[in-house]
């Protein structure tokens, strides 16, 4: 196989337009587990709408997808294993990190403890210590603050990071055995091997009705299967577009197919028809535009909107005209993304990173 600057594919990496959907789709995609996360949250009928826990389910398993194709091309096109992971750091660690101590350092105000006993609790430091290492579930909660809601965590949309952080990681492990085994062919293992212990975890989980295995199931191993699809589409993209209509139109079938039935044991083909359409979204369906002309605020708005939505619900705005501080609330969550990434993102990331490069240019 030919060698591309550190890693190894079946040929030189597919160019893949400037002029494509992803930034429309990761917007969509967050303000999908945005909206999501109102109706459970807030718990009110008004925000309560059918099927929305899929969607949400969803958007996150899309966000693996983008992940997968995005990140071996990140990789592929990086000079070394060094600047590969500096890029991954740049582009998620300053805003991770923002959300983390602001939230940290705000929340102080509506704790139901003193200031003094607030910032000097050991509890904050447990949450501080757990959340800036993604570990976010060793300690979700800070003292005095969001107790009497429904769900405690301060932001319970981060347990992705950490995953998305396990997937930077492996890339270079599994781009090292393409020297002994064809890329196809080791995406294609990690796929069965991924979806295995997605069933291996559900099994026990009805065995023993233990909680971890359902918690285990969410986790890295079993969402590679969605990470190693959109490997796959990045490594065979010139196939793929090439077949393109066949290619949707038996994921079309197949997804609707396995929906109308709903056998958990159609995981693996609602993973491969799901990654095939969201990247024919991204990538073969006609370009929808610059919408990142002003900034990209689907990271802002994934990170930041569960506190938000949270400190809403603390200080009662809800009660009175819930309909119209949702607006509000959709308006404040937009902000915040907006300055998160002019402040924080987009300064980290260099003038060089794409990112930057795609939002600086006009249609």
């Amino acid at each position: 196989m030919k060698r591309t600057r550190i890693g190894f594919s079946l040929s030189s990496p597919p160019e893949i337009s400037r002029k494509n959907n992803f930034d429309h789709i990761r917007l969509l995609l967050a303000l999908g587990v945005f909206f999501y996360h109102i109706g459970e949250l807030t718990q009110l009928p008004n925000f309560q709408f059918p099927g929305s826990s899929t969607v949400a389910a969803v958007a996150v398993h899309s966000f693996f997808i983008v992940s997968g194709f995005l990140i071996f091309m990140s990789y592929e096109r990086s000079r070394s294993l060094g600047r590969y992971f500096a890029k991954r750091f740049r582009r998620i660690a300053p805003g991770y990190i923002a959300v983390i101590v602001l939230s940290f350092l705000f929340l102080s105000l509506i704790s139901t403890l003193p200031l003094t006993e607030y910032f000097t609790s050991p509890e904050s430091f447990k949450f501080l210590l757990a959340n800036l290492s993604t570990l976010n579930f060793l300690h979700p909660t800070l003292p005095g603050v969001f107790e009497d809601h429904p769900y405690t965590a301060v932001d319970g949309a981060l347990w992705t990071i950490k995953v998305e952080v396990g997937f930077y990681l492996a890339v270079p492990l599994i781009a090292w055995f393409y020297r002994w085994i064809d890329t196809g062919k080791l995406l294609g293992i990690i796929f069965l091997l991924s979806t295995l212990f997605y069933f291996a975890m559900g099994y026990l989980y009805q065995q023993e009705h233990n909680q971890i295995y359902s918690i285990l199931q969410r986790q890295l191993p079993a969402q590679m299967v969605f990470f190693s699809s959109g490997a796959l589409l990045f490594y065979y993209f010139d196939f793929f577009k090439r077949h393109s209509l066949a290619f949707i139109t038996i994921a079309l079938i197949a997804y609707a197919v396995q929906n109308f039935i709903g056998s958990d044991l159609l995981y693996p083909v609602y993973a491969a028809s799901l990654s095939i359409i969201v990247i024919y979204l991204a990538l073969i369906f006609p370009y929808l535009g610059h919408i990142a002309k002003y900034g990209d605020l689907s990271y802002g708005v994934y990170i930041w909107h569960f506190p938000v939505i949270q400190t809403f619900i603390s200080l009662h705005l809800f009660d009175t005209h819930p309909m119209a501080v949702l607006i509000g609330l959709i308006i404040t969550v937009l902000f915040l993304a907006w300055l998160s990434w002019h402040l924080v993102e987009k300064p980290f990331l260099g003038r060089q990173s794409h990112y930057v490069r795609e939002t600086e240019v006009a249609d």
